[in-house]
């Protein structure tokens, strides 16, 4: 778990120190800065570039974690697997691309009228998808040379910087908006040119080609993990992203700003598991191929432990601190309150379910995990048009947060009766029952006028309820073992 551990811990910086930008970007700039439909049209077009991108690459997200072993080998430049890799992203750009100007006609005809900002700018999606589908390659076989942590660096922390000073820009009036959008969409390219470089740097970047390793039942295996994992790659962007497009289709670009800018404050939860499931991915692929299901069952227990517990520390602080957050964003955001609620809930679920859906994507049933991921997808579109039209933005964050939920209990019931695998045990109940007793205990403590002191306040007293039985039943040990460590440290 050492190499686990470190890119973990990296990673968690970069996404926290790259959270907090995105806080004062989307917390207390945009939303001052710039109106509602403005901020909108930022999540659509990432919304959209997203959805597309995955389809874009054709699958060779899936095909990089799950093959990419069988292609390793640094003295002959993984036998030409940057080159194949590339090669299919090209082929998806262009098929996007004639996807994209088939529909132009559509979608612009579609949001003319509630959205009309979106339809100006809607010819930003097609440099959007390009960066984005080479953005998944790259990034995927960067973290698959054990280097997951460089890129939510450049993605998580660089990538945000370069946004909040282009909104500073904005904000001084040294450039309008159309060139905001314009350097806001160009900026998404530089964690690409980055990871590239950095591959260059390690000689990894090699575009030589080489097909000595496609024999034809190889060259099977690989089509069918590329057609599957298109499902469940375009089906898990899908699942993110949709529901902006829901509520600007149901609603108005006003609204999906609304629904974005809040939307951040659920994300936070996810934060710490992204590194630990993108490092975590890589040594269980690995571990599945050499048929090490002791190594895969160490993973997942100790994996799901930490993630429920941070998933659920993070969830007491941000819906204890809902007041706060309310009163840090304009008034026309109040609107967003119980989504921050469900979208928070949506992600911790997420969290508790841990590594579960690389251990059956990494496994021979990739395709039984396509079909789960299509059905989430089909399930967060249902859902949403339930209820949407009835509760608008709260109705979207419902319906995400429902359909997480059958997703962690179809998964979790999947990997125990394919691979006998229970990562939950009685006693992490304890976890559950002392972020519930935080939360009610949060209803409790007066509102203290000034913010940042009540901010401080409120969180030292939440985090430390919720702690104390943790470490008291040792239900994750590693804390307890932290803690020690810490206080010999500081004697």
């Amino acid at each position: 778990m050492g190499i686990i551990s470190r890119q973990t811990f990296k990673g968690s910086i970069y996404s926290y120190l790259g959270a907090f930008i995105g806080f004062v970007n989307v917390a207390l700039f945009m939303p001052r800065i710039f109106t509602t439909d403005q901020i909108g049209l930022t999540y659509i077009l990432v919304a959209l570039s997203t959805i597309f991108g995955q389809l874009g690459s054709l699958g060779m997200v899936n095909v990089t974690i799950r093959q990419f072993p069988y292609f390793r080998d640094e003295k002959n430049n993984h036998n030409g697997f940057l080159f194949f890799s590339l090669a299919v992203g090209s082929l998806g750009f262009i098929i996007s691309t004639i996807i994209y100007y088939l529909s132009k006609g559509y979608i612009i005809k579609s949001n003319i009228d509630q959205s009309p900002l979106f339809a100006d700018y809607v010819y930003l999606l097609l440099p959007f998808v390009f960066i984005t589908i080479f953005y998944y390659i790259i990034d995927t076989y960067n973290r698959l040379l054990f280097n997951a942590s460089f890129g939510l660096f450049a993605k998580e922390l660089l990538l945000r910087l370069i946004n909040l000073v282009t909104i500073v820009l904005f904000w001084l009036k040294l450039i309008d908006f159309h060139q905001f959008i314009l350097i806001y969409t160009i900026s998404y390219a530089v964690p690409v040119i980055l990871i590239c470089l950095l591959l260059i740097y390690k000689k990894q970047f090699s575009l030589k080609p080489s097909f000595k390793i496609f024999t034809k039942p190889f060259s099977k295996e690989v089509f069918s993990v590329a057609m599957f994992g298109l499902i469940s790659g375009f089906s898990g962007m899908a699942v993110l992203q949709i529901d902006r497009y829901l509520v600007n289709y149901y609603c108005d670009l006003g609204a999906t700003g609304v629904y974005s800018t809040v939307f951040f404050f659920g994300t936070i939860i996810l934060l710490p598991g992204r590194s630990l499931i993108r490092i975590s991915s890589t040594l269980i692929t690995e571990a599945i191929k050499d048929k090490n299901w002791e190594e895969v069952k160490n993973i997942y227990n100790r994996s799901t432990t930490s993630m429920s517990v941070i998933g659920m520390a993070l969830f007491v602080l941000i819906w204890g601190n809902i007041n706060n957050i309310m009163t840090i964003l304009p008034a026309e955001f109040e609107s967003g309150r119980y989504v921050i609620f469900f979208i928070a809930l949506a992600h911790l679920l997420q969290m508790i379910a841990s590594v579960s859906s690389e251990i059956i994507q990494s496994s021979k049933y990739y395709r039984q995990f396509a079909i789960l991921m299509f059905s989430l997808i089909i399930s967060i579109v249902i859902f949403n048009i339930i209820l949407l039209p009835k509760w608008g933005i709260v109705g979207a964050s419902i319906a995400s947060a429902i359909a997480f939920f059958i997703f962690l209990i179809a998964r979790q019931i999947f990997i125990y009766w394919k691979f006998k695998l229970n990562p939950y045990k009685f006693k992490q109940l304890i976890i559950v029952l002392s972020a519930i007793i935080s939360l009610i205990i949060s209803l409790l403590i007066p509102q203290i006028q000034n913010l940042f002191i009540d901010i401080c306040l409120r969180s030292i007293i939440l985090i430390s309820i919720f702690i104390a039985p943790v470490l008291i039943s040792k239900v994750y040990p590693e804390l307890n073992s932290a803690i020690k460590n810490l206080i010999r440290k500081f004697k």
